[in-house]
């Protein structure tokens, strides 16, 4: 199919709001808490959010790499993690005040932030240089390098092939499993208050840079056809079902084991367990209807907005749930809360997005103005005549899809 035929999936989406709907009753503990850890198998929300982040860029931006070319596509993916970072400061340095400021009387929020209060004014100096990254607030970081890099991705997947830059990914993730590096991540001079955060960057950027090359080549052919379908969601399904039955307790999992499913480091069976859903979902193909998705999708839509509106959030109720005596169901109700906020504020950013959206003017017309100012780019414009069906879709999703 034809890049400018293909549209926005809203199922991408709906599982994004899904995932992060689990991220907020996880990160707030309660007891809904267990069972919303890593209900698909040995595999996080992380994973999920980053991979279909990474497929949504691939897609938008590997269109505007196509249409209008590099200089264009690297300003808008720049011009993207400039606003991220942004939001990130905006976020954690205010929570770290409060922190700073309360720490003292409540024990929840000395305990989170245990790194920062050793050293706050380091800290706070390095939280813009995103060397500081407290617990809960390393994933915006991160999406942040992974964005910088996006444009280069892009251009050698293009002009070299994606498997090039597997191949290269592929041997990061391999260096992450053997600590190679660690000398960089987890050694940082002993007069400076670095936090990397929890994330192995050379391990979690094979799950970015897979989903980049997914999304971009989806543009151009199916990722999934004939026999090799049918192979791959069997495949697929039996390491889905073991994983399923094995998380929760069905059978035994030797205790050497998790050591191939750390979180952190991406470990050997979390990634397959991960890669077998990713298979099975590209194989089966379902098709959800749009009512179910339709809760979900706007979640998904605006997830940055929602995943940084969730952070303050979850830090206030975690420190009310463990500083109070409450009940297990004043904690869930807490939890749940929590969740349910999430669904009017990305209400509000759809409805604000929409608002905010330009008019848009049909191609035609457009070219008549324009031809009527300045007749002698008629001839110019005419040229362009095979791509106006393009122009009133980009006008009028430019402002509200966001990756």
């Amino acid at each position: 199919m034809k890049a400018e035929n293909r549209s926005r999936d809203m199922r991408l989406d709906a599982i994004r709001g899904l995932l992060l709907i689990l991220m907020a009753g996880v990160h707030v503990p309660t007891p809904v808490s267990h069972f919303l850890q890593e209900p698909f198998g040995f595999m996080s929300e992380a994973e999920g959010f980053i991979f279909l982040s990474a497929c949504l860029a691939g897609l938008a931006y590997g269109k505007t790499y196509w249409q209008v070319g590099w200089r264009a596509m690297s300003r808008r993916v720049w011009n993207r993690a400039v606003k991220i970072y942004f939001i990130h400061l905006a976020v954690i340095v205010p929570v770290v005040l409060i922190a700073w400021l309360f720490a003292a009387r409540l024990v929840p929020l000395a305990n989170h932030f245990h790194d920062f209060l050793l050293n706050p004014w380091g800290s706070l100096a390095l939280i813009p240089l995103l060397l500081h990254q407290p617990p809960l607030f390393d994933i915006l970081p991160l999406y942040v390098i992974f964005l910088v890099a996006t444009p280069w991705l892009l251009a050698i997947g293009r002009r070299q092939g994606w498997t090039v830059v597997l191949v290269f990914s592929a041997l990061g993730w391999l260096a992450a499993q053997f600590n190679l590096g660690v000398h960089i991540t987890d050694d940082p001079p002993r007069w400076l208050p670095v936090c990397w955060g929890s994330f192995n960057f050379f391990a979690w950027q094979l799950v970015w840079v897979s989903g980049l090359a997914f999304g971009e080549t989806a543009l151009h052919r199916p990722l999934l056809t004939g026999p090799a379908r049918f192979r791959v969601a069997g495949i697929s399904a039996l390491i889905v079902l073991a994983g399923l039955v094995a998380r929760h307790g069905f059978f035994s999992v030797n205790p050497d084991c998790y050591l191939w499913m750390d979180k952190w480091t991406l470990g050997p069976l979390r990634l397959l367990n991960f890669a077998a859903w990713v298979g099975l979902l590209l194989a089966w193909n379902p098709r959800v209807p749009a009512g179910m998705l339709a809760p979900l999708a706007p979640l998904g839509r605006h997830s940055l907005a929602v995943f940084s509106f969730h952070l303050p959030l979850v830090i206030a109720a975690s420190t009310v749930i463990q500083e109070f005596a409450l009940s297990p169901a004043e904690q869930t109700l807490i939890g749940l809360l929590v969740i349910a906020a999430l669904f009017p504020w990305a209400a509000w950013l759809e409805r604000d997005a929409h608002a905010s959206a330009p008019a848009t003017v049909p191609a035609s017309l457009s070219t008549r103005r324009l031809s009527l100012r300045d007749g002698g780019r008629a001839a110019e414009l005419s040229s362009l005549a095979p791509l106006r069906p393009l122009f009133p879709r980009v006008r009028a999703s430019a402002r509200i899809v966001h990756v």
